[in-house]
């Protein structure tokens, strides 16, 4: 199991390296700018001890040492220049690596389709993008350049220490190595703890958004006091959690800090008794001097920096490492969406016909097949109902239908060419569909029914929504159509929803139409208006309605049933 855990962390690890790599010019201009600030620290330290060596000791006036001062000012200058493009160089390559990372995990979604999302949990999903997406920041802006300068700036730093005494150099190699063993030992148990954290805040989330998309109904059957106690509950799991990590984190730098100040100790130590006359090796050819010895105390700090910052980027890394579990997963999701080719929809404009041939389908995890060899032939022009209870597999037919989904066997023709191989844009054109749950986005009326057709008149809209019978209900609202609406439609009815989405299948025009459970949840009055307007608007197209109420079936040519995966008429059942 533990060589299971070493391989995964090893496969995410090389993973983010080669996410990191769209960004490899900021990363070596912030690697650059850190090995020159080095060069840079190396003359302010020297400069720096000339200058109180030179008073102390000689008695210099500070007009003495005029020039020293401007160098030093100038390297302090030049020092905070070089620290301003390291941190925008890092920024700029997290920013590269995380926009083009979101860009590849949207476009990842798009390809597997709608019917995928549709199982999955939006908070989870908003999580992964968000959340685990932006994890990864702190790992390519600041650990990534700062592993190479972990190496670089000690090294400049000892070829500078060794000419003036090699006992101060064999201190800094000799413990230099136990701050990044120490620092791995418990960053192991931090990416662990990451991992579980973000699946924790994936699942609050979820869990979060859950609630709030149901809390009418949670008030309706006065749950909601009792769903707010398990919130606090599962918040404060999280919470926990999230302490464990910071306890890591602050284990880990006490760790560092302690062996850095171990070896800055021994080296004062060392130095002083040098002083002193008591140790009398480390040097080359003279005794320690003043302002040797305040070269070598100046840097001593700085040769541990860069390995006690890289320890503190290094938790960075690990929940990087933690984050890229889901990342990994959803970016490997076998696709199932057929749409994706580049063929063009014949002879629309006379019509379109659909096929469905032996096609069969069965969810990952089951045994029996939801289709099983099903065909079906929908003539140009002809209306066909399917009807069927909840779980046969209407809305898997749906998708189908729609591309958003491939079978395991079998095709689904339009105009006899697979839908699998028509261009997405085209075959999305050809097909207006109108389900039982229609999304509304914030914005107006008109945004909202311009979705359809763009260049829509103001004429053609309004049109459309008398055709929906939605005329008298947008022209009664303060703005008309340009009434601002909340998202989901608050403040309209399921009725009201349910006609918009007609006006807007109106307004598209498109000669197919696909419908799925359209009057579902409506009061009597509102299915009254919508079926009378989905008759007008079935006149003519291609229709295919899923349903599994007998008035909605009312007007179609062919009425047929769903049952273990295949087709029959309905007389056949009855």
């Amino acid at each position: 199991m533990q060589e299971l855990s070493r391989e995964n962390r090893r496969t995410r690890t090389a993973w983010l390296r080669s996410v990191a790599g769209a960004a490899r010019r900021h990363v070596m201009l912030a690697v650059v700018a850190g090995l020159l600030s080095g060069f840079v620290l190396v003359l302010q330290a020297d400069q720096l001890s000339r200058i109180i060596a030179a008073v102390v000791v000689e008695g210099a006036t500070l007009g003495t040492v005029e020039d020293a001062l401007w160098v030093l000012l100038l390297a302090l200058v030049l020092r905070a220049v070089l620290a301003f493009l390291r941190d925008w160089a890092g920024q700029q390559a997290s920013i590269r690596v995380r926009s083009g990372l979101r860009a590849e995990l949207l476009a990842k979604l798009e390809r597997l389709g709608p019917a995928w999302c549709q199982g999955q949990r939006a908070g989870d999903v908003s999580t992964l993008l968000l959340e685990q997406v932006e994890a990864l920041d702190g790992f390519v802006a600041r650990y990534l350049p700062q592993m190479a300068l972990a190496v670089g700036l000690p090294l400049i730093i000892i070829a500078f220490v060794l000419p003036q005494n090699w006992a101060v150099a064999l201190i800094f190699l000799f413990s230099a190595p136990l701050i990044p063993l120490f620092m791995a030992l418990v960053g192991m148990k931090a990416a662990d703890a990451n991992r579980r954290n973000f699946q924790a805040l994936a699942n609050l989330g979820a869990y979060f958004l859950d609630v709030v998309q149901g809390l009418s109904t949670l008030r309706l059957f006065q749950r909601s006091r009792g769903e707010a106690q398990r919130i606090h509950r599962v918040s404060e799991e999280f919470r926990l959690r999230t302490m464990q990590v910071l306890r890591l984190a602050f284990l880990s730098s006490a760790v560092l800090e302690f062996f850095a100040s171990v070896s800055i100790a021994v080296t004062a130590v060392y130095l002083g008794f040098s002083f002193l006359g008591e140790l009398d090796f480390g040097y080359w050819d003279t005794p320690v001097t003043l302002q040797q010895g305040l070269f070598l105390l100046l840097l001593a700090p700085e040769f541990y920096l860069p390995l006690r910052e890289l320890g503190t980027h290094y938790h960075a890394r690990q929940e990087a490492v933690g984050a890229a579990d889901r990342l990994i997963d959803l970016l490997n999701e076998v696709e199932r969406a057929p749409l994706g080719g580049t063929a063009s929809l014949p002879d629309a404009q006379a019509g379109v016909a659909l096929a469905l041939r032996q096609v069969s389908l069965t969810w990952p995890g089951r045994h029996d097949a939801l289709l099983d060899g099903l065909d079906l032939s929908v003539a140009a022009g002809e209306h066909v109902a399917i009807m069927g209870p909840s779980g046969t597999g209407k809305s898997t037919l749906m998708n189908l239908l729609l591309g958003f989904q491939a079978p395991d066997s079998g095709e689904v023709t339009a105009n006899g060419v697979p839908v699998a191989q028509l261009d997405p844009q085209c075959w999305l054109g050809a097909v207006a569909w109108v389900s039982q749950q229609t999304t509304l986005f914030p914005g107006t009326l008109r945004d909202n029914l311009m979705l359809a057709a763009p260049d829509a008149s103001a004429d053609a809209l309004w049109q459309a929504c008398r055709d929906a019978h939605a005329d008298t209900f947008i022209a009664a609202l303060p703005q008309g159509l340009d009434t601002r609406i909340e998202e989901g439609g608050a403040g309209l009815s399921g009725g009201q929803i349910q006609r918009i989405a007609l006006a807007r299948a109106f307004l598209k025009d498109a000669p197919v139409l696909l419908l799925d459970e359209p009057t579902a949840n409506l009061d009597r009055d509102s299915e009254r208006l919508v079926v009378a307007a989905l008759g007008v608007l079935s006149r003519g197209r291609t229709v295919v309605t899923l349903t599994h109420r007998h008035d909605t079936a009312q007007g179609a040519d062919r009425v047929l049933r769903l049952e273990q995966g295949r087709l029959v008429p309905l007389e056949e059942v009855q």
